[in-house]
């Protein structure tokens, strides 16, 4: 009897192994820290004072939690102002981490240098559209200099970059116009991959119309959702002065991070959250792309069609596009840079730290393009990082380094 009950369990055990993983739970993301819960009264520099000594240390906290909260749901975001609310669960660094991040952002963060005359190996990467332009610009910077190997960017759109890194990992980097979400972080970490990222610069959102257009200047965000929805279909719908014509529409595909963000700052910012992704996609005359050339032909073959794409496409054509001023404000260096202008946003890298200690090639085109992009990024028609963003970019590549 007890060997008849062995080689049940065996089978049982046996079945077991064999059934398929899906929806099993990722293993968390690795962390040196600690969550703290926060309780009422408390301050960031408060914590500061209690976990290292130092209240002058939550500049870390800052830092390292919103680093962690990109990985781990539970984490709370923390906002620039430093706001904390009771019952949050946010993230501490170590004490060595927290005083490392005060010494380096003093001082101003230098990567080792890269000769890439010595860098062999090939490097794959793909995703955002919008990111395609600058992450080109800096490979062939880096072939410029000596680097012999292959550097594949594939322009695929943001969602459609993290399939390949965070799903099939096919790619060493995957190129986003958005921060990753935690469902493609349960991805990554269901394959063993725990991304790491790399802010690269900013982009201000351009909503374009034909050089042929004379009735549109400026538009507010209320006005672009409703233009961009299936509640009207043409222009005088939405502002009577304008013309008695169909709206025709471009926009990036669904794949992209940046109709990801046109939906969360545009579309639900007027229809809720979670119910522009529906309006938009329902409106007539809609035609979405991953190609933003094919966005700027069709904006440009007629005076009653409107798109949205990354700067730099407004850029190559401003022989043929306008580009639209909104809540009263232009995309340029200064109303990008400072927040002013509403459709700001992100540019980002994603690789990890066992990518870039298994093939040093990753790791060294990271270093390059952070040592490098802010000479680069206004070339291709994006915005430069401020120092401290970018200093905080190449202190996530130390940290990924170990070094």
């Amino acid at each position: 009897m007890k060997g008849k009950v062995m080689f049940f369990a065996l089978v049982f055990v046996t079945i077991l192994a064999l059934l398929p993983t899906a929806g099993i739970a990722a293993p968390p993301p690795q962390a040196e820290g600690t969550r703290y819960t926060v309780q009422a009264g408390d301050t960031l520099s408060m914590i500061a004072q209690k976990q290292y000594g130092d209240r002058m240390l939550y500049p870390a906290i800052i830092y390292y939690n919103n680093r962690m909260a990109r990985l781990d749901k539970a984490i709370n975001l923390i906002s620039d102002a430093g706001v904390l609310e009771p019952g949050w669960v946010i993230y501490l660094p170590t004490a060595e981490k927290a005083k490392r991040y005060a010494e380096l952002m003093a001082k101003g963060v230098t990567l080792p240098e890269v000769d890439p005359l010595t860098v062999t190996g090939d490097i794959i990467s793909a995703g955002s559209s919008t990111v395609f332009p600058l992450s080109e610009r800096m490979a062939v910077r880096f072939k410029d200099e000596g680097y012999q190997g292959n550097i594949t960017i594939d322009s695929i759109g943001t969602g459609a970059g993290f399939e390949r890194f965070c799903k099939s990992g096919e790619t060493d980097i995957s190129n986003a116009s958005r921060p990753i979400k935690h469902s493609e972080v349960e991805s990554c970490l269901a394959i063993g991959r725990e991304p790491v990222e790399f802010r690269i610069g900013t982009d201000g959102l351009a909503v374009t119309v034909s050089k042929d257009n004379t009735f549109l200047k400026d538009m507010t965000i209320e006005q672009l959702a409703k233009i961009f929805s299936d509640e009207v279909t043409k222009w005088s719908e939405v502002d009577p002065s304008w013309p008695n014509e169909e709206i025709k529409r471009f926009s990036p595909g669904t794949d992209s991070g940046t109709f990801d963000f046109f939906v969360e700052f545009v579309m639900d910012a007027v229809y809720g959250k979670g119910a522009g992704k529906e309006h938009i996609l329902k409106a007539a005359n809609l035609q979405l792309s991953e190609d933003d050339n094919v966005l700027v032909q069709g904006v440009e073959g007629s005076p009653y069609a409107i798109g949205y794409f990354g700067y730099a496409y407004y850029q190559e054509n401003t022989d043929k596009l306008n580009v639209l001023s909104i809540n009263g404000v232009a995309p340029n260096d200064e109303t990008v840079e400072t927040g002013k202008y509403p459709l700001a946003r992100p540019l980002f890298l994603y690789s990890t730290a066992k990518i870039m200690a298994e093939k040093p090639q990753v790791a060294a085109f990271i270093n390059f393009y952070l040592t490098y992009v802010n000479e680069e990024v206004k070339s291709v028609g994006y915005f430069p990082l401020e120092a401290e963003t970018l200093n905080q970019a190449k202190i996530a590549w130390l940290d990924a380094m170990g070094q």
